[in-house]
């Protein structure tokens, strides 16, 4: 009598249980996925109603058991965007903040041009210099970069993206001012080698020694540029360098050694 007791105690309890999940997961279903997405060209808008799509497929699960890394994984998916932040927000609906990543940077490699983003992450490959929303990627020269398992590596690199940080401070959109930056390299010594901008002007600013204090220097190149007459930006150098006193610079119609 106790063995039936307990058995049918146990299979209430069993069945109680199911009704209670069925009924969570009934209450706790995601009904909406909401994605908040910020892009700046028409081939970024088209991959945003792709995406919305896919995550329509994530309606239906249950928000309780729902791992978001699977929902990360489709956005992963498209090289160009970057997911913000994703949150469950209970009881039905999963939340995306995903913005398009900037084609800023491109440099030559094997049939075609790798493509950096303004932070200096590899984005894909491209048979073209020319940007996704319009114009052209600011062009890389000297930089002995590679790129393996999607991530792209070299010297400089940490350099570049302190110098593109900079220069972000006061312009949004680097490819409306910025051609070209090159590494310049006198000797092998680091301290011989020199970042030089070909800005949309005319006007070249050179960095030198940028493995030193590039952070610094790039923000008294950018200062000096600004303060520059329109006249002035259609040509000539500006120099900026480090002494024992700090850092400097000049600007010139001629052109100075390096």
């Amino acid at each position: 009598m106790t063995k039936r007791k307990l058995l049918t105690a146990i299979v209430a309890f069993v069945l109680l249980a199911a009704v209670v999940a069925a009924g969570l997961n009934a209450i706790f279903t995601v009904t909406y996925v909401r994605l908040e997405y910020e892009s700046y060209s028409l081939q970024g808008s088209e991959e945003g109603g792709d995406l919305r799509e896919k995550l329509d497929a994530f309606v239906g699960k249950s928000t309780t058991f729902l791992d978001l890394d699977d929902v990360a994984a489709v956005v992963a998916k498209y090289p160009a965007m970057r997911l913000i932040s994703i949150e469950k927000r209970y009881p039905t609906v999963v939340r995306l903040v995903v913005r398009e990543r900037r084609e800023t940077f491109t440099f030559a490699r094997q049939d075609g041009y790798a493509v950096l983003d303004e932070e200096g992450k590899y984005l894909y490959d491209k048979q073209t210099t020319d940007n996704r929303a319009a114009g052209k990627n600011i062009l890389l020269e000297g930089f002995s970069f590679t790129v393996a398992d999607g991530e792209v590596s070299g010297a400089y690199l940490p350099e570049l993206t302190a110098l593109a940080a900079a220069f972000r401070s006061e312009i949004k959109e680097l490819r409306a001012n910025i051609l070209s930056v090159t590494v310049a390299q006198a000797t092998e010594r680091p301290e011989d080698h020199t970042f030089r901008l070909v800005m949309q002007e005319g006007v070249m600013i050179d960095i030198a020694e940028p493995a030193v204090h590039i952070g610094e220097k790039a923000a008294c190149a950018l200062e000096q540029y600004l303060a520059l007459s329109d006249e002035e930006r259609t040509g000539g150098y500006l120099t900026v360098v480090e002494g024992p006193d700090g850092i400097h610079y000049d600007y010139s119609r001629l052109y100075g050694l390096l």
